[in-house]
């Protein structure tokens, strides 16, 4: 951003102090056009760079907003929450292993249908929404899961003595919402043409998702792994500022791979290429 005089620069950081919050929030509850409407309230000398700085300010509070976390949804029995901690290479992330698990004595799998299980912050889902979302995820469980173990129906299982039974749910999805992701690039474009310019902004609301996964002995139900996980949308991924619920499905990816990871460390072989 090209340096403005001394005297612009003390009421440009008087004119933020005072006027931020209100047009964070301005911001917060409407589309651009609504919000360009607070610009003739800050002084006129400012008005040129306010107009790029402001949003950008107000776009950077407000992405914390909309990340996701690890959440305790009450999916899981409430001992388990208290067993999971952050593990090595995913300090993010709850995670609960069996102490001494031996992995590789099982051999089947049986995977139930993921579940939408919000918490209290979630956001209200249409019916055909949680059902596309759902079997996103089981999808993507039961193809990496496949990798190491046979997945099959729990009727073909029989007393299950050989198989880990795998339940998960979504906890919380955050849709993209492109109307605001443009606004960053907009900005910078037009920044660019009034001679200044403005370091890269996050997207602002990239979405993603929360998720919870248990795995458990078929036959005792002895709880093996447990995994509470989130993943948020990342700026170099630029399709998924566009479409809905992309960065949502990466995070059903990232979930499944660590459930796998977790198996493999405990000694899961992978299964011979067909």
């Amino acid at each position: 951003m090209t340096l403005l005089p001394a005297p612009y620069r003390a009421q440009l950081r008087q004119a933020a102090h005072s006027r931020i919050l209100s047009v964070a929030e301005t911001f917060s509850r409407s589309r651009f056009g609504h919000f360009a409407s607070t610009i003739p309230l800050i002084p006129k000398p400012l008005m040129r760079i306010t107009a790029y700085s402001a949003p950008m300010m107000a776009l950077l509070a407000l992405t914390g907003c909309a990340g996701q976390n690890v959440t305790h949804s009450g999916f899981l029995p409430e001992k388990t929450y208290g067993d999971m901690t952050p593990q090595k290479g995913h300090v993010d992330d709850h995670i609960y292993v069996k102490p001494g698990l031996d992995a590789s004595k099982y051999q089947t799998a049986v995977i139930d249908p993921v579940t939408w299980h919000p918490v209290a912050n979630a956001p209200h889902l249409k019916p055909e929404v949680a059902a596309r979302m759902t079997n996103a995820f089981t999808a993507e469980i039961k193809k990496n899961i496949g990798k190491i173990y046979t997945v099959v129906d729990a009727s073909e299982c029989g007393t299950c003595a050989d198989a880990v039974h795998i339940r998960a749910a979504i906890t919380n999805i955050r849709r993209s919402k492109w109307y605001y992701n443009a606004i960053p690039v907009v900005a910078g474009f037009a920044a660019g043409a009034a001679g200044g310019g403005l370091p890269p902004i996050p997207p602002p609301f990239p979405g993603g998702a929360s998720e919870e996964l248990i795995a458990v002995d078929g036959a005792t139900g002895e709880t093996l792994i447990a995994i509470a996980t989130y993943n948020n949308g990342m700026p170099w991924n630029m399709m998924g500022q566009w479409m809905p619920y992309l960065h949502a499905k990466r995070a059903f990816r990232l979930a499944s791979e660590l459930l796998l990871e977790e198996f493999k460390k405990s000694g899961a072989p992978p299964l011979p290429e067909k």
